[in-house]
């Protein structure tokens, strides 16, 4: 029966516009703890759940959506040639028909969590073993990954329907209107506040204290959303918050690649906050593999782009000053994670990053590249993102004090210190304006977080900040020279959300187009 309720609930992918044949849940099934948790386990199971080919899978969207049409990614040279809808994304053409705009695979989790919170209260009458402190932690961890997926949903397509009610039965209404994004950031707030007073800080494993919501990662989402949200100093007393965890800190950085090999490869490092937990078994991370490469696939289907590796563009090659603020002989990460040896020869630079085990060097300096056999896990939130998230919160007002300038700078100076143990700190002085300083924390964040589906969502905050694409454009356009539509398009601010997928248009009669893809813009 547990077998059945979970398939069931994640065949529901398109469960805002279909409505279901029969009851998909039944009253009797709610008996025990055992019950409850292995409806639970299935909102977990939900992200990592994908095909052999990686496609239509929520880490598809976590890499499409947080990385496609930044800085960071270009067409690779992997086989299967990258797929169309991914070269249209990236060429700035998104129709509401891109399978990439669908957002099944987030609301069939997100379908899984509201039932869970439906039911499980009742599991309290019948198993005399189920407490309400155990309901209550559960439930907290039910929240948060409502409240993520609702966070990349709102990021990603801005305005979208909010439920909070399971899918059961046919006499539901499923034309549900969009909410607005404020209602849906209160929405997450409200509900990961909920979750901060019942979540569990430990539980007693490294697997589950990685793979499962802890105190600090409902910390850490808060703090995210509460950046978003431009909410700056609610989100530096939550970074602090996961600072002050004993139970996180910084892998060091070694000459021998132990950052790399500890972060990436192994996973469930000491700096993770949460991991989805992927592995040979049970279910490989399909979409990396694809996307980023393995020893079988050395080239992935996604490349960094020549102009970050170096040149004016590259955060890995950047002046202040007379002096370089990162050189590529330095910064252990410009070799690290991206494989330099076939760029040099091929022009083309494979992303190396969760596709590697190890990167060495020999006496003259040069790199050997040894890749996976195996599945990667996928980090969602580590702790170098939570110091650099503090450092933009502390330096984003318009009127920072001298002393919040100072401590983004050492924050921002933790992760690049560990990367680059041969150079000198970053001093402030260096620095002559606030507007330099917030561009530091943005190039620190690119160059610690680069492919990890942070980059695009990192640009929209400056641009939703300062209300304008510009620094956006400043950023991709040398990827997108010859592109002038792509350009144009770029250039206003509702095009740089998704649009709504067609097929929820088609089949949800209270559902309206994002302004930008409505049918008297020239975008279809």
């Amino acid at each position: 029966m547990a077998m059945l309720l979970v398939l069931g609930l994640e065949s529901c992918t398109d469960w805002l516009t279909t409505k279901p044949d029969s009851e998909i849940v039944l009253d009797d099934y709610w008996r025990n703890e055992a019950q409850a948790q292995a409806v639970l386990t299935a909102c977990y199971r939900g992200f990592t759940v994908n095909t052999d080919k990686g496609e239509n899978t929520v880490i598809d969207r976590l890499i499409v959506w947080g990385e496609l049409r930044s800085d960071n990614i270009i067409s690779g040279l992997g086989s299967p040639l990258l797929r169309s809808d991914m070269v249209e994304i990236m060429k700035v053409n998104i129709k509401p028909s891109n399978k990439y705009c669908d957002w099944g695979s987030m609301y069939s989790i997100i379908n899984n969590c509201n039932t869970f919170l439906y039911y499980a209260p009742g599991v309290l009458k019948s198993d005399a073993n189920f407490t309400e402190g155990k309901l209550h932690s559960m439930e907290a961890e039910a929240l948060t990954i409502r409240a993520l997926c609702y966070f990349y949903l709102v990021r990603t397509f801005k305005e979208v329907p909010y439920i909070t009610t399971p899918s059961i039965d046919d006499t539901q209404d499923y034309n549900v209107p969009k909410s607005t994004e404020r209602e849906v950031l209160d929405h997450i707030i409200a509900d990961l506040q909920t979750a901060q007073k019942s979540a569990r800080f430990d539980f007693g494993t490294t697997a589950d204290n990685k793979g499962r919501v802890t105190l600090s990662t409902v910390n850490t989402i808060l703090a995210d959303v509460y950046l978003w949200d431009q909410q700056y100093a609610n989100c530096v007393a939550m970074c602090d918050l996961v600072l002050m965890d004993p139970n996180l800190e910084l892998v060091p950085g070694t000459a021998t690649g132990n950052m790399f090999m500890n972060v990436f490869y192994r996973g469930n490092s000491t700096e993770s906050i949460f991991e989805l937990q992927f592995d040979e078994q049970t279910q490989k991370n399909y979409s990396a593999m694809y996307l980023y490469g393995t020893s079988y696939m050395p080239l992935g289907e996604l490349s960094c782009p020549l102009f970050l590796v170096k040149g004016d563009y590259s955060p890995f090659d950047y002046k202040v000053g007379s002096n370089l603020e990162s050189e590529i002989d330095k910064d252990s990460r410009y070799k690290d994670f991206i494989d330099q040896n076939f760029g040099k020869i091929n022009g083309v630079y494979p992303i190396f990053k969760y596709a590697g085990v190890v990167r060495t060097e020999d006496q003259q300096k040069n790199s050997s590249y040894s890749r996976r056999y195996d599945t990667s896990k996928w980090i969602m939130y580590r702790l170098a993102d939570v110091m650099l998230m503090e450092a933009e919160a502390l330096v984003a007002p318009e009127n920072p004090s001298d002393l919040d300038m100072q401590r983004a700078m050492y924050l921002v100076n933790k992760t690049y210190m560990r990367s680059n143990p041969t150079a000198s700190p970053l001093d402030i002085s260096a620095y002559a304006s606030k507007a330099d300083i917030e561009k530091l924390v943005l190039r620190e964040r690119q160059r610690e977080l680069m492919f990890e589906g942070k980059r695009w969502f990192d640009l929209m905050r400056v641009a939703r900040r300062y209300n304008s694409p510009a620094s956006i454009l400043t950023y991709v356009s040398p990827k997108l020279l010859g592109n002038v539509l792509g350009y144009t398009k770029m250039s206003v601010m509702n095009a740089l959300y998704f649009p709504i997928p067609q097929g929820d248009i088609d089949n949800n009669k209270n559902l309206i187009q994002n302004p930008f893809y409505d049918e008297t813009t020239s975008s279809n």
